[in-house]
């Protein structure tokens, strides 16, 4: 007897979530080995991101001088039963290409060149103005935060101006 290509692809998905179910994965292992990816807020691009399980803030921490290194700071704050995902790969991409007149000396930063504890996390950014003025520091971060029940993985575009002297 032939089934249909829709039948088949039915007893495909039951059968992986059987095997989700059947390996013991909770919610948030299964979702963190899989690499899956929510989209729990509307998030824009910004200095700040928050939802109900998190506030994620890029902020400037100047004074900034031409030609000198400088650093903006990124935190991460679980909400409520969140907390920090500890076995995920917490990272920040400075944009690419950067914008004209500054560069950074470290244009993608991984969770060891951070600061994570279960409550917060936090990235320090640097960066080098060529020239006095406005310039726009910008980038992705890749983060999560887990419930007993849930993981919540986001990339969140976030950018912020800062004043060069």
């Amino acid at each position: 007897m032939r089934r249909p290509a829709s039948t088949l692809a039915c007893l495909v998905a039951l059968s992986g979530l059987t095997f989700v179910l059947a390996s013991g994965c909770g919610r948030s292992e299964a979702a963190t080995q899989r690499g899956e990816e929510t989209n729990a807020a509307a998030v824009a691009k910004g200095p700040k991101a928050e939802s109900d399980t998190y506030s994620v803030e890029m902020k400037a921490t100047g004074p900034y001088a031409a030609g000198k290194e400088g650093t903006l700071e990124i935190s991460i704050v679980p909400k409520g039963a969140y907390h920090m995902n500890e076995q995920y790969p917490y990272k920040f991409k400075l944009s690419d290409p950067a914008p004209e007149g500054v560069s950074y000396p470290k244009p993608v930063l991984k969770r060891e060149d951070g600061k994570f504890d279960e409550k917060k996390g936090s990235f320090k950014v640097p960066f080098v103005a060529s020239r006095a003025g406005k310039a726009k520091i910008a980038g992705t971060l890749s983060m999560s935060v887990c419930s007993e029940a849930n993981c919540v993985m986001e990339k969140l575009p976030l950018e912020v101006d800062v004043d060069v002297k």
